[in-house]
């Protein structure tokens, strides 16, 4: 019998297929669940909603005692979210649930760990047999560990920088765990797919209003972030941006690198802020302290600069090798250069039109006379 069928696990890992079977032989009906025999069960997903809601990566999710309540729980805390259909919402919620699956693994038993990834997030990986151990304690497949990490930015997990023998990459149980939530929460945002258009049953309607209510108060920022243009922008910010506003996964350095641009370029830290309030991860409060640690008015008062086109492409933020930039050292370099020529088009357009009045007569005073 697969170790992953025990409550216990179903509980700390209610995303697996198991849980699925397990909520299914119960036989629960939508309509049900707003009956008051499934009271805490409901409570305890509005809570998880909630918290993702309020702290996204910081969530205290936990564990609740009642591990049958924790299995139903999750799916009705699906439901919600996928009712809302709100995708800033789910990338969040998805992102809260997936760091607490993570933070489980890192303590489990390793065979416990491999087959849970094995089997249900597709992953090769394996415990490090003894003599291997000091290598890391996991070895994870070199094109599975490619594929999951390559939205990470940090230098560390670039290839040429592990440790990697036969095909394996090793690894720490802390690292297998970050790189496990990057497939758990696909997998959970794969469910809210399936579950968008499932009608609430009524009963349950006034609880997803309220955490429709909490999302349009934590959403605040989005009016002052349409108003920013990219008209200038060069292609590795605008690329940033777009998978920023995607929902994707952008590393610390990129966010650090499209702050110091924006910041640089002119923007307000307010814009800034916008920008990244669009992160499901995005807490205000921290939000505001780097972006105010980039311009210089904490920490060591030093006003960061965009980085290099050179930076920029150590870290696999360059697009096309720098193609579409030539001469170019620093994004704000391009940027410049295209506020200048955009400058230097309209005030060359509207020489044309006064030549063009002149020759046509002279416009309203020739026409009045």
């Amino acid at each position: 019998m697969s170790m992953l069928r025990s409550e216990r696990m179903l509980a700390k890992y209610p995303f697996i297929a198991a849980a699925r079977d397990y909520l299914s032989r119960r036989g629960i009906a939508l309509d049900e669940l707003g009956s008051g025999r499934f009271g805490r069960d409901v409570e305890r997903a509005y809570e998880r909603v909630v918290e993702a809601l309020k702290m996204g990566e910081d969530a205290e999710i936990g564990l609740y005692p009642d591990e049958e309540v924790e299995v139903l729980s999750f799916a009705i805390a699906l439901l919600f979210v996928a009712s809302i259909g709100d995708g800033w919402l789910a990338r969040r919620w998805a992102l809260a649930e997936s760091l607490r699956c993570g933070r489980f693994l890192e303590e489990e038993e390793p065979e416990i760990v491999a087959e849970l990834l094995r089997a249900e997030l597709g992953i090769k990986v394996e415990p490090s047999p003894p003599g291997e151990s000091g290598l890391g304690a996991y070895k994870v497949w070199a094109p599975h560990y490619l594929t999951l990490t390559s939205r990470i930015d940090s230098l560390e997990w670039k290839l040429v920088n592990r440790v990697v023998r036969g095909g394996w990459v090793y690894v720490t149980p802390k690292e297998l765990a970050r790189i496990a939530v990057e497939a758990i929460q696909k997998r959970i945002l794969s469910r809210y797919e399936d579950a968008r258009g499932t009608p609430l049953p009524d009963s349950l309607t006034a609880v997803a209003k309220r955490i429709r209510e909490m999302l349009a108060e934590k959403r605040s920022f989005e009016v002052e972030a349409g108003q920013v243009s990219e008209e200038y922008w060069p292609p590795c910010m605008a690329k940033i941006k777009k998978e920023l506003l995607a929902g994707l996964s952008v590393g610390h350095f990129a966010n650090f690198a499209l702050a110091a641009f924006m910041l640089t370029a002119g923007y307000t830290q307010e814009q800034v802020i916008a920008m990244y309030s669009q992160r499901s991860d995005f807490n205000e409060k921290i939000a505001r302290y780097q972006t105010e640690h980039i311009a210089g008015q904490k920490g060591s008062r030093v006003k960061y600069t965009p980085p290099s086109c050179s930076t920029m492409k150590t870290h696999g933020l360059c697009v096309e090798e720098g193609r579409l930039c030539p001469g170019i050292k620093n994004p704000i370099q391009y940027y410049r250069r295209e506020a200048r020529r955009a400058a230097q088009r309209k005030k060359i357009e509207g020489r044309n039109d006064e030549e063009e009045k002149r020759d046509s007569g002279g416009g309203f005073l020739a026409t009045s006379t």
